[in-house]
């Protein structure tokens, strides 16, 4: 497995390098400083996979990552690897086998299971068929753009784009009542329908803004679209909804939730 590492911070690229080094299925090709050196490499020295820092001193690995696999020139695309030192909420939306993370610092358990991710991806890639690449690399994108939306909250963006019944539907925040887990789902409820998603709950959080709050672990709430607050059992409460709706208020929301509407 040919890989680059690609980190501003010295010490964080050799130390990666290090414990890169050690495992046998890895070959170090290259190192990187800047997105304009990972893009050259890519290119010249093709890669199978490249462990990419987020911030670079001239600009964001997400968009980097986002030039190769758009790059119609490199025929086959590398496997990125994020290195992030964002917190739990951003990190989830990287748990994903086409695209990975390592979070700051590395541990060498976690390096280990990445590599094993990788072998996994790269053989899947060499069995594919010709016509199976365009499929890979549109979710590859779609990835990488939910990523990009949970690293930078909102991006100047008021709408959520949503994906149903092979339409995409672009949401405005300020018609979302609530969203809610379903099964290994979230459901997104708006005035007029709802919206079976691919989102998960920490990352609507992180990405429709301040007049959302996360009410209960399985329930987001627009506080906007609040009718009245309803006293519950044990200190709790119900919110009830502007269509109606009741969605409950865990005990450990409810100090957030009281500063928030200031009750």
């Amino acid at each position: 497995m040919r890989v680059v590492v690609a980190d501003d911070e010295r010490p964080a690229r050799d130390e990666l390098i290090y414990l890169l080094s050690k495992m046998q299925e890895i070959e170090i090709i290259g190192e990187a400083s800047t997105n304009e050196e990972v893009l050259k490499q890519v290119s010249e020295l093709k890669p199978d996979v490249v462990f990419l820092d987020i911030e670079m001193p001239d600009g964001s690995g997400i968009d980097t990552a986002m030039k190769i696999s758009r790059d119609m020139e490199i025929a086959i695309k590398p496997a990125v690897v994020f290195a992030t030192a964002y917190n739990h909420y951003a990190v989830q939306a990287f748990d994903l086998n086409a695209t990975d993370y390592l979070l700051k610092p590395f541990k060498e358990e976690r390096l280990e299971e990445t590599v094993q991710r990788l072998k996994t991806r790269l053989e899947k890639q060499n069995n594919l068929q010709e016509q199976e690449d365009g499929l890979i690399a549109n979710e590859f994108m779609d990835k990488l753009d939910r990523i990009y939306s949970i690293l930078q909250p909102n991006n100047g963006r008021s709408k959520l784009k949503v994906e149903d019944n092979e339409k995409i539907y672009l949401i405005p925040f300020e018609e979302i009542l609530y969203a809610t887990i379903e099964e290994r789902s979230v459901r997104v409820f708006t005035d007029k329908r709802n919206y079976l998603t691919n989102y998960t709950l920490n990352e609507l959080e992180s990405v429709l803004g301040d007049s959302f709050l996360r009410v209960h672990k399985s329930y987001i709430a627009n506080l906007n679209k609040v009718d009245a607050v309803v006293p519950w059992f044990n200190n709790t409460f119900n919110l009830t909804m502007q269509d109606g709706s009741e969605i409950p208020v865990s005990r450990t929301h409810v100090k957030s939730l009281r500063y928030r509407l200031k009750l």
